[in-house]
């Protein structure tokens, strides 16, 4: 069972794919012209329903990144709809298959729409977003309260640049569509980082207690993600001087404390 975003203009349909690690996947679909365009193609068969239900013509297949969860079925949608597969330039040496070359601030056109590119490395080298109307299709770039790891092809210096540089100055009201739903869990390891898990506020207290596994987790804007997401509060003594370990981010150098935070992460 898929959601509906539906706008005058266009509708996002998104899921959770089972038997993942909470992957999302997204079709994006102009209403006028029923074109659309699938991102991150791991479930064939549930994209598929989306497609057929609703009466629409994949224009593009857009990989965010490289890794197996994320291009599963390139092959599949690439050859049944004719139709091109859009990827940064460093996947050339990743892909067995033809594509498409996207760069930073190309526009990607369906029916329509019109869909920015963003180039969001650190997750991966070659990992890239879309910006379009106020949504943020990142991939796996930054979760609702987490970043991407660094553990596959990845670099947290990278990493750092793009969460603190460029995510991080995107308009407040810019909604994330993620790659994975990792909500959940992105909650137990603040509370872990905390001195007094109750400090995550009444806001998360009350997420934590109604996530259903079945469930996808509602939206967040980047405002959100700046009130409460760690990655995006490593510079503020206020957050710093809440957690338990203060001490291992007494270094003044904000990149450190990122890595430092992102190896937390990864062994929570």
């Amino acid at each position: 069972m898929y959601e509906s975003i539906v706008d005058n203009r266009f509708t996002i349909y998104r899921f959770l794919v089972q038997n993942s690690d909470r992957n999302i996947n997204y079709v994006l679909s102009c209403n006028s012209t029923k074109e659309c365009i699938v991102i991150d193609p791991l479930d064939k068969n549930g994209i598929e329903e989306i497609i057929k239900e609703n009466s629409l013509r994949p224009k593009y297949i857009f990989n965010t990144h490289a890794h197996p969860d994320h291009i599963k079925y390139n092959d599949f949608f690439i050859s049944k709809y004719e139709c091109p597969l859009l990827a940064h330039i460093d996947c050339r040496e990743l892909f067995e298959f033809e594509f498409e070359n996207v760069f930073e601030n190309d526009i990607v056109k369906v029916g329509n729409l019109n869909l920015k590119v963003l180039h969001t490395p650190g997750h991966c080298h070659e990992h890239v977003s879309l910006i379009f109307d106020r949504y943020f299709f990142c991939g796996d770039s930054i979760f609702n309260l987490g970043v991407g790891n660094v553990n596959f092809r990845g670099d947290v210096s990278m990493l750092f640049r793009t969460i603190t540089h460029k995510i991080k100055n995107l308009p407040d009201q810019l909604l994330l569509l993620p790659g994975h739903d990792y909500l959940k869990n992105n909650i137990t390891f603040l509370q872990s980082l905390y001195a007094n898990s109750s400090e995550i506020g009444s806001e998360l207290d009350v997420l934590l207690s109604n996530f259903k596994p079945s469930k996808l987790s509602p939206l967040f804007n980047i405002g959100f993600e700046k009130r409460n997401n760690p990655f995006l509060r490593i510079d503020e003594f206020t957050f710093l001087d809440c957690l338990e370990r203060k001490d291992l981010f007494k270094n003044e150098k904000i990149e450190f404390r990122f890595k430092l935070l992102r190896q937390l992460r990864d062994e929570h």
